[in-house]
């Protein structure tokens, strides 16, 4: 690896995803910033805002398994506070906001897999049990999704069998009637992501896929957009998407003009089994564990983080997609069934991101990448790509081979081309080998940054 001494930064970004276009944002880098610890380290924890609170219920502790607290945050305040505990302690279940009660469904105990369901009265502080989930099968932590439309609860439970078959299905609650009544089976695979509710649509964010659910026709729908990884989170803000987790900078996501807005931030927080809130234009990651390839199931006891960041930047913005973009079809992703040799344990993570200019902008920032007919082949490159289960690779190359990855990148973006593209590792070979080649699958690649040097 040739040393960072002589750098200077040009920075083109891309999307990991064939339906995004993004838009540069010039705003100026934020920083995390540290807010009041939680009481306990928490892992599997659920969360719910109400009037500028964040309410964090159950998951694990490090010295008990299952928790049934219920820790309140004030944001204004930057303090925590306990409230009256769930009657069963429980992680990785789903939670829902309906009015001034929190419904928290399903997750694993003590005794084993849970279909039951509490619900929180924030104004007297206590908890009552009601009727039970009406799936004919438990459903495993982290594999249920939930979501309000008009006043009724929408939710799937999602079940793999040993046979790798799905047997999953849908349900609704209505609040007044509380009646539940099934609604379309789910047939695709969809395990430990999560669920956020836009414009009166449910989507589920999963692997490689994103699930739209229309309550109006009683229809799933897969999107084609990138889902999320193994245990991170996902929010709505402003009817844009953002996930929280492996991802490396916060970015807003909009299904509809397939656009991404990133806060060019330094670095998001690596973690999974966390709990996301936004209160006032303030995202905050809250609790968790460090990103590994472990299922989280026990909080650590130094793991009490509390991290916000100003999404006041995103607010707003023009997502107008770029003239001439070619968006696939987004019903029909790439089928490519390569697998990246480099990448171990490719569990997906989240989401789309980065910025680049659009067309016709003023003083364009240099994050446009160049044409496929590009002359600028002087010079030479760091090629940094960022993998959708976290993993990053660093490639020193020629700008004539950057400029090759960028063609096949633009071609496979289009729907043309293989699925994967070979690099040569040169300089960077290490072991007794004759050379050395990386084969990076277009589908598993989340972002990547090119930054030319001259020596």
């Amino acid at each position: 690896m040739k040393k960072w001494l002589f750098i200077f930064i040009l920075l083109f970004s891309a999307l990991s995803y064939p339906l995004q276009s993004i838009k540069a944002e010039k705003a100026e880098t934020l920083e995390w910033e540290k807010r009041a610890e939680l009481p306990d380290a928490r892992v599997g924890a659920v969360s719910e805002v109400y009037e500028g609170k964040i309410y964090v219920i159950g998951g694990t502790g490090p010295s008990k398994q299952f928790t049934n607290t219920t820790y309140v945050y004030d944001t204004k305040l930057d303090k925590w506070s306990e409230k009256a505990s769930m009657k069963t302690g429980r992680m990785g279940a789903a939670s829902v906001i309906v009015g001034d009660h929190i419904y928290v469904m399903g997750g694993r105990t003590e005794q084993g897999l849970t279909n039951s369901v509490e619900v929180y009265n924030i104004k007297t502080d206590t908890w009552e049990g009601v009727e039970d989930l009406p799936f004919e099968f438990k459903i495993a932590s982290y594999d249920l999704y939930a979501g309000v439309i008009d006043n009724k609860i929408y939710i799937l439970g999602y079940r793999s069998t040993l046979k790798h078959l799905v047997d999953s299905n849908t349900y609704s609650y209505d609040i007044k009637t509380k009646e539940w009544t099934k609604k379309k089976k789910f047939e695709k695979d969809a395990p430990v992501g999560n669920s956020v509710v836009i414009k009166n649509k449910l989507y589920v964010l999963s692997g490689q896929e994103t699930f739209e659910y229309d309550p109006s026709i009683d229809q799933w729908t897969s999107i084609g957009l990138g889902g999320i990884g193994r245990y991170y989170d996902a929010l709505n803000f402003e009817d844009s998407i953002i996930r929280t987790g492996g991802v490396p900078k916060v970015t807003l996501y909009d299904k509809e003009t397939k656009t991404s807005r990133t806060i060019p931030n330094s670095s998001a927080p690596y973690r999974m089994g966390h709990v996301s809130a936004i209160v006032d234009d303030t995202l905050y990651v809250i609790g968790g564990i460090q990103q590994s390839n472990d299922t989280p199931t026990h909080a650590r006891d130094n793991f009490k983080s509390n991290l916000s960041i100003s999404l006041k930047s995103l607010k707003n913005t023009d997502t107008t997609a770029p003239p001439g973009d070619k968006d696939p079809d987004p019903a029909t992703p790439p089928k490519d069934g390569s697998t990246n040799p480099g990448d171990k344990d490719p569990d997906p993570a989240t989401p789309p991101k980065d910025d680049s200019t659009n067309p016709g902008d003023k003083d364009p920032e240099p994050t446009t990448p160049p044409k496929d007919d590009t002359s600028d082949e002087d010079g030479d490159a760091l090629l940094i790509i960022t993998m959708v289960n976290g993993l990053q690779k660093e490639y020193d190359l020629s700008m004539k081979e950057v400029n090759a990855f960028l063609s096949w990148y633009k071609k496979r973006d289009a729907g043309e081309g293989p699925g994967f593209y070979e690099i040569d590792e040169h300089d960077n070979n290490k072991g007794p080998f004759e050379s050395k080649k990386d084969y990076v699958v277009f589908k598993n690649i989340l972002m990547f940054e090119i930054n030319k040097y001259k020596k």
